[in-house]
């Protein structure tokens, strides 16, 4: 009788002891992970180190998967403070450069990064008798073009090392360059000096896209002079003449540069650049151009000229059609109030 009393008790108590037991081993999972998160967050999400230090257990522990480059985290380092250059930047390009320390170019030739060899006239990779060689070569490349040359972005590096619209870049894979670097960057704990990543968050700033500028038309209701219908004008129209440049109101990225084709977010405005500015979280547009000069993904400065005042899609007369909007496909606000001009109609 006893023993059945007993029996009876603890299949009572076996779904308890089961629920806390579960929810102990819960718990354990949820701390692991949320230390695991908190070990691992060590960028402010700007590319920038929270720290600004390197921890080279950390960048081994990062390189474990890295082909030849595991385990050599100490050498980036020093190489990096004997050419004054960010550690976290060299690694991110020599693993960009590598496919993760995986290439044929380093396995067999200790080629970190790409570097052709005079002795054939710049025609094939160099060979380097180590790794240790090839990433010295390669330090010293970076310190030329970041200290001397004053590449001291991720963007600016990209722009020449991996440079937009080349003729031996067919499919355009370089536009992937300087998000990849960045990404890199971010996963080995962010730059850590200069803690600069790039030129794309923009000043918030705008300028004026075009030189003395003349408006033919403001932000208003009005009837549109192609079609006669009602609408609302979403932009500032710049009357000027054709071929005139237009500049990039501000710093930031490329997302749309080709003709606008109805359907596709952009009809009616011809030749048109969408420019996304991270900084304000806003987006410009220029419409209109008679030449495009940039392309998607390319990343610009203010200032910087991205095209030709034209003619092209919905237009009366050569024009630049400028917007600035809350989201990439529409919620547009008056350029005029964020340009600071004043009597626009």
């Amino acid at each position: 009788m006893k023993k059945q009393i007993k029996r009876r008790v603890f299949l009572w108590l076996l779904p308890v002891i089961v629920c806390v037991l579960s929810f102990g081993f819960l718990i354990a999972m949820m701390a692991s992970f949320l230390g695991m998160q908190v070990e691992e967050e060590s960028s402010d999400g700007t590319g920038c180190s929270v720290t600004g230090e390197v921890d080279v257990a950390k960048l081994n522990e990062g390189l474990k998967r890295a082909g030849v480059f595991q385990g050599k985290g100490q050498l980036f380092v020093d190489i990096a403070e004997k050419q004054g250059i960010d550690p976290i930047l060299f690694i991110a390009i020599s693993m960009s450069e590598t496919g993760w320390g995986k290439s044929n170019a380093v396995r067999e030739k200790n080629n970190p990064g790409g570097i052709m060899d005079s002795a054939t006239n710049m025609q094939t990779v160099k060979h380097f008798a180590s790794l240790e060689e090839g990433l010295e070569a390669m330090g010293v490349t970076l310190h030329n073009r970041i200290v001397k040359d004053g590449l001291n972005t991720i963007d600016k590096l990209g722009n020449v090392y991996a440079p937009i619209g080349v003729s031996n870049d067919p499919t355009n894979l370089n536009a992937n360059w300087i998000p990849t670097v960045k990404g890199i960057a971010e996963k080995f704990g962010g730059l850590t000096s200069g803690c600069d990543s790039g030129g794309n968050t923009g000043t918030g700033h705008y300028i004026i896209p075009v030189d003395a500028p003349v408006i033919s038309s403001g932000f208003i209701n009005r009837i549109n002079p192609v079609t006669g219908a009602f609408e609302s004008h979403k932009g500032l129209d710049f009357a000027q003449p054709i071929g005139s440049n237009i500049k990039a109101a501000d710093d930031g990225v490329v997302v749309f540069a080709s003709f606008g084709i109805r359907g596709h977010g952009f009809g009616d405005y011809g030749n048109c650049v969408l420019i996304e500015h991270a900084k304000t979280k806003e987006w410009t547009l220029y419409a209109h151009q008679s030449e495009l000069l940039v392309k998607v993904g390319q990343h610009v400065q203010k200032g910087e000229i991205i095209g030709k005042v034209g003619s092209t899609g919905q237009s009366t007369g050569p024009h630049l059609h400028f917007e600035v909007r809350k989201s990439k496909m529409g919620n547009q606000v008056n350029p005029a109030i964020v340009l600071g001009i004043k009597g626009a109609k």
